[in-house]
């Protein structure tokens, strides 16, 4: 009964997850971004793809309540809906903000290192996302819990990204770092835990 329910139950969840997504593209079609369309939609971008960061973190704590158990279920598909976001955010940097301009995205490249880190978290939240089906969690075996506990390494990356480009408005990276730091403190006792699943036998 509860399989069933689960397959009856997410194409509505992913038609919620993708309601930001359909919002950001009916307002640009509906032109109310322009003249800047790429500062204002990178900038929403990025708000939900820290949202759905945060919300695959909070997973670890909320996902062992009783009363949540059954979300636990959903947890791949909200890291996947953070990839899209991110990925959705880094497209929008190329195509709308920089144009596709070599010559503009490598003088980003020297004047903003925060990109660093925040490719650091796609390319993270992409292997992840690639690793993220029950074909491969067979393949990786004991391997895949340590693989997607990199989720970290990318949330680190978030809060570096956001705390790195602000100039005067700290409001965003104060936010999702009172979620996030708290979250990522919790799991470092278990950290140094990667060792014996590499070990050679």
């Amino acid at each position: 009964m509860l399989k069933y329910w689960d397959r009856k139950e997410k194409p509505y969840i992913l038609i919620l997850f993708c309601l930001p997504f359909m919002w950001m593209l009916v307002s640009l079609l509906m032109g109310q971004y322009f003249p800047d369309p790429g500062k204002l939609l990178m900038r929403l971008s990025g708000i939900w793809a820290s949202v759905y960061v945060v919300a695959v973190m909070a997973m670890t704590v909320v996902g062992k309540l009783k009363l949540f158990k059954g979300i636990n279920r959903y947890r791949r598909f909200i890291g996947i809906t953070a990839f899209f976001y991110a990925l959705l955010h880094f497209i929008i940097y190329l195509v709308l903000f920089a144009g596709l301009s070599w010559k503009w995205i490598s003088s980003d490249l020297i004047e903003k290192p925060y990109i660093y880190v925040g490719s650091l978290a796609l390319v993270i939240m992409a292997i992840l996302a690639v690793t993220s089906t029950k074909v491969m969690m067979r393949k990786l075996g004991k391997k895949w819990k340590p693989i997607h506990r990199l989720m970290y390494l990318a949330a680190a990356g978030v809060i570096a990204h956001l705390w790195w480009q602000v100039k005067d408005d700290i409001s965003l990276a104060v936010y999702f770092s009172v979620f996030l730091v708290p979250l990522l403190i919790m799991k470092i006792p278990t950290l140094p835990t990667y060792k014996k699943y590499f070990k050679k036998t």
